[in-house]
């Protein structure tokens, strides 16, 4: 996962006069990750950049207290402070993807199903099947000389760059996690250890390069989606689309609270990709993610939006 530094002033959320304190809803330890407090820092909303946010609600995570925010002007979600370089550096290394062993108590909070053999074979064939819906609706520009360029952010194993390498696109993913690209380097796969900003400004040869940029579950993990979706707009060549998925929450989220910064609705995604210059074209409803209990749910959305020219 890319990690991007920002420069925003130390902020701590605060909670209105008389209101009751924020009800705590995780308090987990993730042993193969530690925070380094010096490198905590609250921030305002980087969507509307107002500094006024309620607290909703309370985690202790590896025994340091966060907090979800929720902005009092555009409604963005976010988790306050922001837990540090260290903490993201450790958080997807290969337990991570191998959680259920690992620390089956954080299941429904962190890491994704990666490691038995049934669970990448469905993540291949649900991946297969994303790409060739992209070809029937029409949303995938012609490329150059009938070849599409694809870029792949934070993809792990690289099934988005597999299914579409399959159908003879050109494709590079970016991760990282050592252990995504040892993963997808076994695969035969091109991806390399880099951050967005530092490959677009060391490694391209000009702007406007890829058809298509896929941020499959990538933005709710980053520092700052607007940097990441601002250097997204300026690597896409003109007819070219971002295509990104992301977790939509209705209410208060209850998953995914460690590995997720942000907490998007379909409004504040919405409203992020235009602030960057983007076009919604399309939105659909894309799966859902169900806790053990199956009590509670987080239903993915997809967007498909381009440049504004």
């Amino acid at each position: 996962m890319v990690h991007f530094p920002i420069a925003t002033s130390r902020l701590k959320p605060k909670a209105r006069t008389g209101s009751l304190p924020p009800r705590r809803l995780l308090s987990v330890d993730v042993p193969w990750a530690s925070i380094d407090p010096r490198q905590l820092l609250f921030i305002p909303c980087l969507l509307c950049g107002r500094s006024a946010s309620q607290p909703i609600a309370s985690l202790i995570i590896n025994r340091y207290e966060f907090f979800l925010v929720r902005c009092g002007g555009c409604g963005l979600v976010w988790r306050n402070p922001l837990p540090g370089r260290r903490f993201l550096a450790q958080l997807y290394r290969a337990p991570y993807y191998d959680v259920r062993r690992h620390a089956p108590a954080l299941v429904d909070q962190v890491g994704i199903p990666d490691a038995l053999l049934i669970d990448r074979a469905r993540r291949r064939r649900l991946t297969r099947q994303e790409v060739r819906r992209w070809l029937s609706r029409g949303i995938v520009p012609r490329g150059r000389n009938g070849q599409k360029r694809l870029l792949e952010l934070g993809g792990g194993r690289g099934y988005l760059q597999q299914a579409a390498a399959e159908i003879g696109w050109i494709t590079t993913g970016l991760e990282l996690s050592a252990h995504g690209v040892r993963e997808a380097v076994q695969q035969d796969l091109r991806v390399l250890p880099s951050t967005l900003e530092h490959f677009s400004r060391a490694y391209l040869p000009r702007p406007a390069y890829f058809d298509v940029v896929a941020l499959f579950d990538f933005i709710e993990h980053v520092d700052d989606p607007g940097v990441v979706l601002r250097t997204v707009a300026r690597l896409l060549t003109p007819d070219g689309v971002a295509i990104l998925r992301t977790p939509i929450i209705r209410g208060t989220p209850r998953l995914h609270l460690v590995d997720h910064i942000w907490h998007f609705t379909r409004r504040t995604i919405r409203l992020w990709l235009e602030r960057e210059g983007f076009a919604v074209e399309r939105e659909a409803f894309s799966g859902t993610f169900e806790s053990i209990d199956g009590r509670r749910r987080l239903g993915n959305w997809t967007v498909f939006a381009r440049r504004r020219v």
